[in-house]
């Protein structure tokens, strides 16, 4: 079994968390970025690395929900550290070892 994610596997993520939190995702893009695991615009794009396919399960999972948390919460204040609790309670340790990577968030 492979280590890397598959595009699949990411939609199905997404597929997951945008029923949970009630969302309307309109699409999903997988490309090379230079700064960042991940974005998600106003109308619903989320757009994300392609290396975010070589990360373990967990972490990648963290990076959409992130990004998809953005659709309630366009910030990241208070309310939506908040909401990233939770989701992902575990999520400042995930955050660290992101940022430790080499990439922002």
């Amino acid at each position: 079994m492979s280590d890397t994610l598959t595009r699949g596997d990411i939609l199905k993520l997404c597929e997951k968390w945008q029923n949970e939190l009630k969302i309307n995702l309109r699409r999903v893009q997988i490309r090379k970025m230079k700064n960042k695991w991940g974005s998600c615009s106003t109308r619903g794009i989320l757009t994300l690395n392609k290396e975010v396919m070589k990360l373990p399960l967990k972490y990648a999972e963290y990076v959409i929900v992130h990004e998809l948390l953005h659709l309630i919460i366009p910030n990241h204040s208070r309310t939506f550290k908040t909401l990233l609790y939770v989701y992902f309670p575990e999520w400042e340790e995930i955050h660290e070892n992101l940022q430790n990577a080499g990439y922002r968030k």
